[in-house]
């Protein structure tokens, strides 16, 4: 018997953004953030100084989302 002498390639991370482009339907503030480059919408709030904890912030993220033409 002969052995399979090469190596198995590395796995590599999946990629987290979303398979499908965005169609311009309402959607969540996680998916919205994916399409934009984040990998959640902690992720998003928190490359913008602002915290999941504070409602302002939230809805300033929304409105930032919203700007760059998401509908959330």
């Amino acid at each position: 018997m002969s052995r399979n002498t090469t190596k198995p390639s590395k796995a590599t991370a999946p990629d987290k953004t979303p398979d499908t482009p965005y169609n311009g339907e309402k959607i969540n503030t996680n998916k919205a953030s994916q399409y934009a480059g984040f990998r959640h919408f902690v992720h998003f709030l928190q490359s913008y100084g602002l915290k999941i904890s504070d409602h302002d912030d939230v809805e300033e993220g929304k409105a930032i989302l919203r700007g760059m033409g998401y509908d959330v």
